[in-house]
C-alpha cells in the first residue's frame, strides 16, 4: 500500500550521447522539471548515453532545441537528482570509478528493476 505523502519519483532511460544532442536533451529537461516540483528522480544511462557520467564529456555538447547538456546536468545534480549508470556499456565507453561525476552510481539490471517499482518510467 502506497503512502499518500510519499514522493512520486520518476525514472528515465536515456540511450542517446552526441549521436543526437536533443534526444539527450529531453530526459533531461523532463527530469529537471520533475525535480523542481519536488519528486524523487532517477536517470539511467545505457549504451551511448552512459558518456553523461563521464567527467567533462558533456562539455560542448549543443541540442538545437534546448540548452548545453553540460548546464542541464549541472541543473539535475544542484536539484538532487541520482543518476544510475550501466557497467557494461560503461566498460564499453571507457566510464570507470576515477572519471565518474559525483551524482553517479553503478546500477546493474536488478538494480534498475528495483528501482523501477513505484516510479513513473519514460525510456529514450
Amino acid at each position: 500500500m502506497s503512502n499518500s505523502t510519499e514522493k512520486q519519483g520518476y525514472i528515465f532511460s536515456v540511450t542517446h550521447f552526441d549521436n543526437d544532442p536533443d534526444r539527450t536533451a529531453v530526459p533531461l529537461v523532463l527530469a529537471n522539471n520533475a525535480l523542481a516540483m519536488g519528486q524523487d528522480v532517477l536517470i539511467w544511462v545505457t549504451l551511448e548515453a552512459v558518456q553523461l557520467a563521464r567527467k567533462g564529456a558533456a562539455k560542448g555538447l549543443q541540442p538545437r532545441s534546448f540548452p548545453a547538456i553540460e548546464e542541464l546536468l549541472e541543473i539535475f545534480k544542484e536539484g538532487g537528482g541520482k543518476i544510475g549508470v550501466c557497467p557494461p556499456c560503461a566498460k564499453t565507453h571507457g566510464v570507470t570509478d576515477d572519471n565518474l561525476i559525483e551524482n553517479a552510481t553503478w546500477m546493474g539490471a536488478a538494480a534498475v528493476l528495483e528501482q523501477s517499482q513505484n516510479r513513473q518510467t519514460a525510456w529514450f
